[in-house]
């Protein structure tokens, strides 16, 4: 990885007067739910539209405004330049993610709430493992799209195969019409169901059942390190875009 290239990354955020007073709003909001009693995941929630905002350019704009070629006259080569971007954004959203976790603690600290350390640093840990993931995909889908598109790649991704997965789900259980016959057919072919809940599993997953979950921890990293590695084959062979992609 390239450090100038993480370096530059955080401070593209940090610098930002928008990053920067997200993360004041976010401490009074926590600090508030964890006055009043809030389940300690509950403000892990914001994280999502944070990772999402800061993911939606992590590699856009160098196609969409032609700056890829200034990036690579630099001795820098694009699978670097990419990882230590998506590097870098982690880290930027890693520190709200603290933010929140240290937020929560004050308030109940303030508040006389009693804090289950273990479930409090799981669910932190959680977090950090969902913006990583979040942002190997959205690298992955950036690679081959523009800026925000891969956004709307990951949402509709993310409800198209909810929405498909309950419709099979329904028909698997119809006996009657031509649902009836894709049901029988789903039926007498279990492993198609399945395969697809494993694949959305994997995509898109849930929270674990219990804190620090091995298992669950191990596909979180595997799966983001299988989109990075997809983003960078794709990546290194995009054209170099002349002017605007």
């Amino acid at each position: 990885m390239s450090l100038v290239v993480i370096a530059e990354t955080l401070r593209r955020h940090f610098a930002h007067l928008g990053y920067i007073s997200a993360l004041l709003v976010l401490i009074v909001i926590v600090v508030t739910m964890s006055a009043v009693g809030a389940p300690s995941q509950a403000p892990y929630e914001m994280i999502s539209l944070f990772t999402l905002i800061a993911g939606c350019q992590l590699i856009g704009p160098e196609f969409s405004k032609g700056t890829l070629q200034l990036i690579l006259s630099k001795p820098v080569g694009r699978s670097t330049y990419l990882v230590s971007r998506v590097a870098g954004v982690v880290l930027s959203i890693w520190v709200a993610v603290i933010v929140i976790f240290a937020s929560d603690v004050a308030g109940r600290i303030i508040t006389g709430t009693s804090i289950t350390w273990r479930n409090a640093l799981a669910t932190m840990l959680v977090a950090a493992l969902e913006v990583l993931l979040v942002c190997s995909l959205l690298a992955f889908f950036g690679s081959f799209s523009r800026s925000y598109v891969n956004v709307g790649i990951y949402l509709g991704a993310q409800i198209f195969s909810s929405m498909l997965f309950g419709l099979l789900s329904m028909m698997k259980s119809a006996v009657s019409g031509e649902m009836g016959k894709i049901g029988a057919l789903l039926r007498a072919h279990p492993g198609f169901l399945e395969g697809f809940a494993a694949v959305r599993r994997n995509l898109f997953p849930d929270n674990p059942s219990v804190p620090f979950d091995r298992n669950w921890i191990l596909m979180m990293l595997c799966n983001a390190s299988a989109a990075l590695l997809l983003a960078c084959v794709i990546f290194s062979r995009r054209e170099v875009p002349y002017g605007a992609d």
